[in-house]
């Protein structure tokens, strides 16, 4: 699961300053903007329909499509705009030489090669994205001649090598997720004191998280999902309080999350830590993160109870701990659930292939009626499905498979207009109540897919 998830503004925006020292400079500065222009356009490839067909010297530079130039330096370009136009080819180095430059959009085209290291000397860049394209090698770090930078997409490519360390020291939003790049996350991201957005998902990232993170007053979004990262969460990333989402999900990370870990975790909304190996209890201080709208703990080894602290999270809609080594032995372990009830926003309920056992509290059916996948199979439930499970009249997938349930299905089954699909294989069920033939036992997956 992919987290990216948010509108830069900025983009949209050109800001204006410059000067130029003489009418005679001013006329060689926009030669030479047209004729990077112009070279830009020669590197591409030929034969395809191009809408860069009237990049000629029949009409000025200015009017042409993707060409932004200034209001108070009117033949000075500072923006190119080219997202989605068919290109294909080499990126021309003499891009370069458009010294007043303040946005550079090539994304969305089939654009091959290296980034050209000759970016780095646009001082003035404000924004550049090349992502979704075919580029490759490595990121040059004279990137770090842009002391301008608030904003650096280079993500869908297939870059290598390691993330250099002098990257740009402005950014604010950095996204290079889904390339191929490897080595350590570097600790002198902590220097990247504006930074609110960090997206490094799908590479070969390996080494510990840098304890510098921690260090950045505004970080918003982590997304480090699909890396080879390995060590524990350092404890500085706790303590991030403009933290909204943040997902380590398919790693290799350890340790456990210390007792006060969500003390300072207010604006948490999203966090995803599956599939790593991450053990110990689930803090009860997950409370003080009351606007989780998505956690996420699968396939570690998280053991002990489920806190109660856990149903009190009223703004969640995605709860999963699916694969841990949680267990409820007595009713009083299963008293989160009877809490969960005050969430009228809970959607997904996932909590199989852990150590669950006794008798399902009837409290599953005081859930939201917004509810609509419930996974508690392969655990150790005993005792009978709950009479009321119909009053969840929303319910579309219900996986209670590998159990050891008894009884039969109630007859308020007949009330779940909306399911498409259950399982109940392997319990001791005696029985079928009500018309329910036509429904067939699937297997659900976490993604809510089913085979039969």
């Amino acid at each position: 699961m992919g987290m990216g998830y948010f509108l830069i503004s900025a983009w949209n925006r050109v800001f204006i300053s410059s000067t130029c020292s003489s009418s005679s400079n001013s006329s060689n500065a926009t030669a030479g903007d047209e004729a990077a222009l112009l070279s830009f356009k020669a590197m591409l490839s030929s034969g395809q329909p191009s809408l860069l067909a009237s990049w000629n010297k029949s009409g000025h530079y200015c009017s042409w499509p993707g060409v932004v130039c200034g209001r108070q330096h009117p033949d000075r370009v500072i923006a190119l705009r080219l997202a989605s136009f068919n290109l294909s080819g080499l990126i021309s180095p003499f891009l370069g030489n458009l010294s007043f430059l303040q946005k550079l959009d090539l994304s969305d085209n089939q654009l091959v090669g290296q980034v050209p290291p000759e970016i780095g000397r646009l001082g003035r860049l404000k924004g550049l994205n090349l992502s979704a394209n075919f580029l490759y090698g490595i990121i040059p770090a004279a990137m770090g001649g842009c002391t301008s930078l608030k904003i650096l997409d280079l993500s869908s490519n297939r870059l290598q090598g390691e993330i250099p360390a002098e990257i740009c020291a402005s950014l604010r939003f950095l996204s290079l997720y889904e390339n191929r790049l490897s080595g350590a996350i570097p600790p002198s991201f902590g220097n990247l004191t504006s930074l609110r957005h960090l997206d490094l998902e799908g590479n070969m990232l390996s080494g510990a998280i840098p304890s510098s993170l921690g260090l950045l007053p505004g970080l918003s979004f982590v997304n480090l999902e699909n890396n080879n990262l390995s060590g524990s969460i350092p404890d500085s990333i706790w303590n991030i309080s403009s933290l909204t989402a943040f997902s380590v999900q398919n790693n290799s990370l350890s340790g456990a999350i210390p007792p006060g870990a969500f003390n300072a975790l207010r604006r948490l909304e999203t966090i995803i830590l599956n599939n790593n190996q991450l053990h110990g209890y689930i803090p009860a201080s997950i409370s003080n993160a009351s606007k989780i709208q998505m956690l996420q703990f699968s396939d570690n080894f998280f053991s002990g109870t489920v806190p109660l602290e856990v149903g009190t999270l009223e703004n969640v809609y995605w709860l999963q701990l699916y694969g841990n080594l949680l267990e409820a032995k007595e009713p009083k372990d299963w008293e989160f659930l009877k809490a969960l009830a005050n969430s009228s926003q809970l959607q997904f309920f996932i909590l199989g292939s852990c150590k669950f056992g006794g008798a399902l509290p009837d409290s599953l059916s005081d859930l939201s009626n917004s509810l609509e996948f419930i996974s508690l199979s392969h655990n150790e439930i005993v005792g009978s499905i709950p009479r009321d499970i119909g009053n969840l009249l929303n319910l579309q997938f219900l996986d209670l498979a590998y159990n050891s349930l008894t009884g039969a299905l109630p007859s308020s089954f007949t009330l779940l207009k909306n399911l498409l699909s259950f399982s109940v294989l392997s319990n001791k069920l005696s029985g079928l109540a009500g018309p329910i033939g036509h429904w067939k036992p699937y297997r659900i997956n976490l993604l809510g897919t089913r085979t039969e």
